[in-house]
């Protein structure tokens, strides 16, 4: 009841192929395959003689490399096959069921020659499956996963390269357990490909470089039927754990002039194509980094936010969850440069992605103005010498166009430095003695102890810039105000 297949190879025969091709027979997708070892435990007689009927206790296969070689040909398009497998093999397989089926070690690499012969590769991948049957009676069941009572896939070393060849994408190892519709990643990253100056080569306008990564992340009750089938990706919580977000813009690159007008996080959500619905996404333990080169200082400029703890919730472009909550919320708290106690909450309006509305809702408690420096000195030219910030708050509503609110500013003892590029030592910046004197002396307020004292802000936007800028383009506004 046993058989053995060592060393099995399946070889492309690329003369064949040509032949084919001019024939226009050819297929979009050729396959190369060799496996260590493959076993087969528990055939019997009626497997053997009449074929339509298949029970095997355990399918192992060892080692496995399969290379698949897409080229995508005019002449075979076909409109997509959404039957199920069994409607496939029903003609020939009435019924076929398997104990245990375990494949160990999947080297797999897809080459799509169309694009340049773009690669995607997954290496150390293991999987097993536990009572599969393909029947009529499966072939739509939902509570199987690939036909499968229970089922775990396991990855290692996943990479790939984004289709704009600026970043590598890359997971340590997944761990995907089917029947308690759950996955688990560690090492999960988004690295640019080379240094800074490398990334900047590539590319002919100003882009924000992003560093990403997370120690953990996990996805619960992953709807895996609609998932398979392309209905749609559902889920109740996605935790993301001990991470680091950096960006980096580097100004003194020409910008685009392309519009950012409609990327704003709830636009990109309905642009979407597939239906997507996610109860929660957590962010345990982030930090944020902010650089930004400016060529006037010829410095660069730093804000960091840290300790980031919170969730996205109603994560959803399907119109029956819209219709329950029309918001997409974000309510986060962190440390701002360290030290200030910062809570924001965000909620974009997902009925009015076409007008871009959006509220924010921030409180910053008491930080040195000294921390802002690394911020203050590179990109506004000013220096903080002394400033005991006491509260920071915001109540914004914006759109695609602009944004209004109010701000209130409470803080004791402000004194500024004006500054200027030092001429005779570069990337070195020069105190305005007099301008600083002015300022300190005859235009800025020393205190503000007006608690409950908004001012009114306001501020158009640039399309060219983010919704970021354009929130800090408002706050600054009330600040400004305030201080005069």
């Amino acid at each position: 009841s046993k058989v053995y297949l060592f060393n099995a190879e399946l070889i492309t025969d690329s003369s064949r192929l040509i032949v084919l091709d001019s024939l226009k027979q050819a297929p979009n997708d050729v396959f190369k395959v060799s496996l260590k070892t493959l076993v087969i435990d528990g055939i019997g007689t009626d497997d053997i003689l009449k074929g339509n009927n298949i029970d095997l206790d355990v399918l192992y296969i060892k080692e496995p490399i399969v290379e698949v070689f897409h080229h995508k040909r005019s002449y075979n398009y076909t409109p997509p096959d959404t039957s199920s497998l069994y409607s496939r093999i029903g003609e020939s397989i009435k019924h076929l069921a398997i104990n245990n089926l375990y494949v160990q070690d999947v080297d797999f690499t897809y080459h799509n020659i169309q694009q340049d012969d773009k690669i995607t590769k997954f290496k150390n991948v293991s999987m097993i499956f536990k009572d599969v049957l393909v029947d009529s009676a499966t072939q739509y069941d939902s509570t199987r996963f690939l036909y499968s009572k229970n089922a775990g896939i396991f990855l290692k070393d996943y990479s790939i390269t984004t289709a704009d060849s600026l970043y590598n994408f890359k997971a340590d190892s997944v761990a995907l357990y089917a029947s308690s519709h759950t996955m688990n990643i560690s090492g999960l990253s988004l690295k640019p490909k080379g240094k800074k100056e490398d990334f900047n080569k590539k590319i002919s306008f100003y882009k924000d470089r992003y560093d990403i990564k997370f120690e953990s992340a996990s996805i619960k009750n992953v709807d895996w039927y609609s998932l398979l089938s392309e209905d749609g990706f559902t889920a109740s919580q996605v935790s993301l754990d001990n991470g680091s977000v950096e960006v980096y813009a580097d100004h003194s690159l020409p910008a685009s002039g392309e519009s950012k007008v409609g990327n704003y996080p709830h636009q990109l959500l309905m642009k979407i194509k597939m239906p997507l619905s996610i109860d929660t996404i957590a962010l345990n333990n982030i930090k944020v980094t902010y650089k930004e080169f400016n060529p006037q200082s010829g410095k660069t400029g730093l804000l960091v936010f840290d300790k980031i703890n919170g969730a996205f919730t109603n994560i959803t472009n399907e119109k029956e969850n819209i219709a329950k909550d029309h918001f997409l919320t974000l309510n986060a708290s962190s440390l701002l440069m360290g030290s200030g106690s910062l809570q924001a909450v965000f909620k974009f309006d997902l009925t009015k992605t076409a007008t871009g509305n959006f509220s924010l809702d921030a409180t910053l408690g008491a930080i040195d103005g000294k921390k802002l420096n690394d911020a203050t000195m590179p990109l506004g030219l000013f220096e903080i010498k002394n400033a005991q910030i006491k509260k920071l708050t915001a109540h914004i509503q914006a759109s695609d166009k602009r944004a209004s609110g109010k701000v209130s500013f409470l803080y004791n003892d402000l004194k500024i430095g004006v500054l200027t590029p030092d001429e005779n030592a570069k990337g070195k910046l020069k105190e305005k003695g007099f301008i600083s004197f002015i300022a300190n002396s005859f235009v800025i307020k020393k205190a503000n102890n007006e608690s409950g004292a908004f001012e009114n802000a306001s501020a158009q936007r640039n399309p060219q810039k983010s919704f970021f800028n354009l929130i800090w383009k408002t706050i600054l506004d009330g600040i400004t105000k305030t201080i005069k």
